[in-house]
């Protein structure tokens, strides 16, 4: 909500938090690995109708090549029956798992062909990838810390580990990593988008920019890198150059409500209120609900002194919150302006209820009893403002004015003689009605 004495937006930065590294690679099927049989003792017993291994291994190749997962697990696990010490088999019935969202089973699959063949760079990668996917990344590191050993040109599983790093709270090794991926893929796109992630989160702005632009450049329709720019201009204070990065992304996303929410903050802040209202208006249509939406709306319609529009869009933000103090405070201040004194009234003191030390609500309750004019009561409250530090100016002639009111006739002296002396012609008008009541109450008093 906005503060009364400036109704502006503070935007804090809420770095990386609209990005989410999208996973560019699927997991891999390579070329089937050689069995990894271990020869039996001796002869093996005949087995009468014993399953067609080869015909069954070609079924399941045909079927993962046609995309039927289904079929390919069937045949596969009939092998395994036979051969539970086949690598091969163990490894394209975690791949097919793996399509088919068995997340457990591509697991366990993928362990045993692991088991049996440890030095397979394919399973580890396809492991650790797995692992990350179901946000495992304590789990995944090993695993693709062990693929980079086995393949250490390999730039997918040097961009994966560095995910695993960053996920497990390792952003300078994680970097490290990514760097080494641009450097082994220049036209890997998605390397420099981690790295300006995990950039940004450092909040070097600069070299978070400059990745995300490369990346940006390599992959025109890699709107998050868009997203990724806009944020580091934002955290190097470059508002106006963020503005723009955030629209182009937001060309190419327009369904994302909690970005244009985000521009439109940044646009309020730029000064840009109409536009500020147009794209929360727009969110506001697609998602009422959006948390924070109606109390913008109420913020920016109160700066363009769009007042009822104000105070509506206050009101449900209310009802959603009703304990939020400054709420009260901002439709109070609404109320204030469209000259609703008693709810005024009303809302100032429901904040001060919820956060006594809110010093905009106190004047502004005290501000709204003396339009009413209840002078009495608003003394005291004028009185205590102008006991605390750096009190405004203006204070002391509406002082007067309450103590002239009251025939108090020396303190209302007092404080249009102490307005006068402290405004040196900042409020010309107030002062020439200050000096005219301070000549007449003198008169009053002398006689």
């Amino acid at each position: 909500m906005l503060k009364a004495a400036e109704r502006s937006l503070c935007l804090a930065l809420a770095l990386g938090a609209l990005l989410a590294a999208p996973v560019l690679v699927a997991a891999q099927r390579p070329a089937a690995p050689k069995a990894a049989r271990t020869k039996p003792a001796g002869p093996k017993p005949a087995v009468t109708n014993s399953p067609d291994v080869p015909a069954l291994l070609k079924a399941a190749s045909d079927a993962l090549d046609r995309k039927d997962l289904p079929a390919a697990v069937k045949a596969l696990q009939t092998v395994l029956e036979v051969e539970p010490q086949m690598t091969a088999a163990w490894f394209n019935l975690a791949y097919a798992f793996t399509g088919l969202r068995q997340t457990e089973e591509a697991v366990k699959a993928y362990e045993k062909t692991l088991e049996l063949q440890p030095d397979l760079f394919e399973a580890r990668l396809n492991l650790g990838i797995l692992l990350m996917e179901l946000k495992r990344p304590a789990e995944a590191e090993p695993q693709l810390a062990k693929a980079v050993e086995l393949k250490p040109e390999h730039s997918r599983a040097r961009l994966y580990h560095g995910r695993s790093l960053s996920a497990g709270g390792q952003p300078d090794a994680a970097a490290r990593e990514f760097q080494e991926a641009i450097r082994l893929d220049p036209a890997l796109a998605i390397a420099p988008f981690d790295l300006g992630q995990v950039l940004l989160g450092r909040k070097d702005f600069a070299g978070a920019l400059q990745a995300f632009q490369k990346a940006a450049e390599l992959d025109p329709g890699l709107p998050q890198a868009r997203l990724g720019a806009a944020l580091a201009l934002e955290g190097s204070k470059r508002d106006l150059e963020a503005a723009a990065q955030f629209e182009q992304y937001l060309a190419l996303q327009p369904g994302d409500l909690e970005t244009r929410f985000h521009l439109a903050r940044i646009d309020l802040q730029l000064g840009k209120n109409e536009k500020a209202l147009e794209g929360l208006q727009a969110v506001y249509t697609a998602n009422p609900g959006l948390s924070g939406v109606a109390a913008a709306l109420g913020d920016v319609c109160a700066l363009l002194k769009r007042l009822p529009e104000s105070e509506k869009y206050y009101r449900e933000a209310l009802a959603a919150s009703p304990g939020e103090p400054d709420l009260h405070r901002a439709l109070a201040q609404t109320l204030l302006d469209q000259e609703k004194f008693p709810e005024a009234e009303a809302e100032f003191r429901a904040c001060l209820k919820l956060d006594p030390g809110n010093r905009d609500a106190f004047k502004g309750l005290a501000t709204s009893v003396y339009l009413q004019k209840r002078y009495a009561e608003a003394v005291p409250l004028m009185e205590a403002q102008a006991a605390a530090p750096h009190p405004p100016v203006g204070l002391y002639f509406v002082l007067g004015s309450c103590y002239d009111h009251l025939r108090d006739l020396p303190k209302a002296v007092e404080n249009y003689e102490r307005f006068l002396s402290l405004s040196q012609n900042q409020n010309p008008d107030q002062e020439w009605q200050a000096r005219q009541r301070v000549k007449l109450l003198r008169r009053e008093m002398r006689k």
